[in-house]
């Protein structure tokens, strides 16, 4: 009788210069397997049902096992119940085998091959990876619109250097356009200092600087800015701004545009070229200044 000493599981030794290779399991795909006298591990991603094989020595371990004298016994396999690896090694050489692994109720065929140099070390058998639809990312929700909102854009645009040092959550998702732009319109030159991004809030802010170009006292009526970019026009959500300018007055000014009228994203970047418009009216005529532009929005 030829004994096999159940300690076979405790032999997992010398495997240095050996190769670890992954492989995906295919039912539909026999893999080829080279192995030597020293020990290979099979490694599945979850516990093995079974293992079946010709001429085969098959044993969980755990006791010796006894073999007739004159059986073909190709290969040595250990499989522990429960576990969800097997370990393999050649018995004869130049000896070849099929080796069935039973596995989430598929059959997977694996051809063992006695081989004296290079045998894999290690196999480890990785589940197939499905091709699922992309999705995108979640569209931010619609803004809703309050003087809350507004005035709390306006009110971080303004401080936006002081909260950036001070209280860096208040302005997180904030990005700046220091643009230094000057729109020259009828009777107003118009300085656009920076243009801010609320991401969250979907709101863009414009500093300003207005002067009055004429020399009659100039009326004019915040609620009107507007900025534009080609023929897309952006009327303003909240403004706040001077309502007189005298003759070559300058007078700071700003207004927010916050999401649109029918309650979607604007999603409009702080880097656009924009034309601001107002209207102004001096004393004696009401004029509405709406210069041609041709840029196109970014978003």
């Amino acid at each position: 009788m030829l004994k096999v000493a159940g300690v076979f599981l405790a032999s997992v030794s010398a495997l240095t210069a050996q190769t670890i290779r992954e492989f995906t399991l295919d039912p539909y795909q026999a893999i080829g397997l080279p192995v030597s006298r020293e020990v290979t591990t099979v490694t599945l991603p979850a516990p093995i049902t079974a293992v079946a094989g010709a001429d085969m020595l098959i044993e969980d371990g755990r006791a010796s096992v006894e073999v007739d004298e004159g059986t073909p016994v190709r290969f040595h396999v250990t499989h522990a119940k429960g576990t969800n690896f097997l370990l393999v090694r050649s018995v004869q050489p130049d000896a070849s085998g099929t080796l069935t692994i039973i596995f989430e109720g598929s059959a997977y065929v694996v051809q063992l091959q006695a081989v004296t140099a290079n045998p894999i070390a290690s196999a480890i058998f990785q589940r197939r990876q499905t091709d699922t639809a992309q999705k995108i990312e979640r569209l931010p929700e619609p803004v809703k619109f309050s003087p809350r909102v507004g005035l709390s854009v306006l009110d971080r645009a303004r401080a936006y250097p002081v909260l950036a040092r001070a209280l860096p959550k208040a302005v997180e998702g904030v990005s700046v356009s220091a643009q230094r732009r000057k729109i020259d319109l009828a009777d107003v030159e118009i300085e656009v200092q920076e243009v801010y991004r609320f991401s969250r809030e979907d709101a863009v802010v414009f500093l300003l600087n207005l002067r009055n170009k004429t020399d009659q006292v100039l009326e004019l009526t915040p609620s009107t800015f507007a900025a534009r970019v080609g023929d897309e026009k952006f009327e303003q959500s909240i403004a706040n701004g001077p309502r007189v300018l005298q003759p070559g007055e300058s007078r700071e000014a700003e207004f927010a545009v916050i999401g649109m009228p029918d309650g979607t994203r604007n999603d409009l970047s702080a880097d656009n070229a924009f034309t601001i418009l107002v209207s102004s009216s001096p004393r004696s005529a009401t004029t509405v200044a709406a210069p041609t532009s041709s840029e196109e929005p970014q978003s």
